[in-house]
């Protein structure tokens, strides 16, 4: 065993100083122009691997008050190596972020979200700097540059990036525990409720020719737009009338692919279909149409086994679709404009995925049961379809006005949900028929 070192900790000679054990080593021949060392001292210890470290300090008590820390350090076995708490959050991450596992879009989210917000505000930062109040304050400034649904998406990265340091024991607590993030701004109940079928004919109407049949299964089906854009001929059952929800098409960074679909097992699902969704197939695809072939998505996109493509049998793009849907939705006289007070940001209603919103609310309006239409719309909660989709279906102050004023009978609640009886016509297959030539 070796012998404990007694001049621990020690003085080290400096240029600077003027002693004479320095003027000695570094200007031999010179006079000493002051009695006392001026150098640094010196502590040194050996870490739980048996590794020599060593730290300066500019006073002998700074030095013997460090080696106490240490000590007590790898008794309570709380001790970091301070070699790796030094490294900042852009090196850190850099060893972080090849372990990260994912979907594709999920991953561009996390590593736009890292370099457009995290990195400008503790890139150069070392761990152990970053504390409670500066993560407190880096999120109220965001607020602004984003909104509040956008900020736990950068927050979780830094968050994440904390907690795994703590894992490998670089830091010892995390900053980002306790922090509270903005509320989101809550939204008149007009603007949570869904279009009617009306609205969405009225759309249509000035939509392109070969987009009325996806937008016709959409609301018939209540199915996501990469859903949509990515199903095939051979997941569709005209004869038995189910869709089989197997892939979506997503776009990522400008790039098409095909994605064994979902994140959870709740995607994974048939959805049943209308007689009109069936007619409408059936008229599509005997105008365009898919080979029945069945491919695995590492094949390739396949373009010519999707159901729906565009004018020119390419792939749809949602945000080439967006732009046509905003513009024909203006021309129907349907939308709404509204910019958010926090972001300045314009928002536009209805959005294509309001269709499903609006089919959700036509299941829950005919009694189909919540745990029924969380497996046809695929989620994992069923909480999402009562609040999110479903809450602010229904006019209620125009039934209690109903009530009030003796134009019709007076509600009834319905004891399994707690809601009032719809107010508005229950959907047919007529009311979303068109004329086939605008098939």
């Amino acid at each position: 065993m070796a012998r404990k070192a007694v001049n621990n900790p020690r003085q080290i000679r400096a240029k600077s100083c003027g002693c004479k054990l320095c003027t000695e080593k570094f200007r031999p021949g010179e006079k000493p122009t002051r009695r006392d060392c001026t150098g640094p001292w010196q502590a040194r210890w050996r870490d739980p691997g048996g590794r020599q470290c060593s730290k300066n300090f500019p006073t002998k008590g700074a030095a013997e008050g460090h080696l106490d820390e240490v000590k007590s350090a790898m008794r309570r076995g709380t001790y970091l190596d301070p070699t790796r708490t030094q490294i900042t959050l852009e090196q850190w991450h850099a060893m972080w972020w090849p372990n990260q596992r994912g979907a594709r879009s999920t991953l561009n989210r996390d590593e736009r979200m890292w370099r457009l917000h995290v990195k400008p505000a503790f890139g150069s930062w070392p761990l152990t700097n970053i504390t409670y109040l500066d993560v407190d304050g880096w999120v109220k400034r965001l607020l602004g540059p984003l909104g509040a649904s956008s900020i736990p998406a950068a927050f979780q990265i830094l968050d994440r990036l904390m907690t795994t340091a703590v894992l490998d024991r670089r830091v010892l607590t995390n900053p980002c525990d306790g922090i509270k993030l903005p509320k989101r701004r809550k939204k008149h109940p007009e603007d949570r409720r869904p279009p009617t079928y009306a609205q969405l004919d009225a759309i249509r109407e000035h939509l392109p020719r070969h987009h009325h049949p996806m937008t016709i299964v959409a609301q018939e089906t209540g199915l996501r737009f990469g859903e949509l854009t990515g199903l095939r001929r051979c997941w569709v059952d005209l004869k038995g009338a189910r869709v089989h929800v197997r892939e979506v098409l997503e776009d990522s960074k400008g790039h098409l692919a095909r994605k064994v679909y979902p994140k959870s097992d709740a995607g994974l699902r048939t959805v049943p279909l209308t007689p009109l969704a069936v007619e409408t197939l059936t008229v599509h695809l005997g105008e365009h149409p898919a080979d029945p072939a069945r491919s695995a998505p590492g094949d390739g996109l396949r373009e010519g086994e999707l159901v729906f493509r565009g004018q020119r049998g390419r792939p749809i793009r949602q945000a080439n679709f967006r732009t046509t849907w905003v513009t024909c939705c203006e021309r129907a006289g349907v939308q709404r404009k509204t910019v958010n007070p926090t972001t300045g940001r314009t928002e536009w209603w209805p959005q294509f995925h309001s269709i499903r919103h609006a089919f959700a609310s036509r299941l829950h309006e005919l009694g189909v049961p919540e745990v029924v239409v969380q497996e046809i719309l695929g989620h994992e909660r069923g909480g999402d379809i009562t609040w999110l989709y479903t809450h602010a279906a229904s006019d209620v102050a125009g039934q209690v006005l109903a009530a009030l004023t003796g134009s019709r009978p007076p509600l009834k609640v319905v004891e399994s949900t707690g809601s009032p009886q719809p107010s508005h016509p229950q959907p047919s297959t007529t009311i979303l028929s068109l004329p086939r030539k605008t098939w």
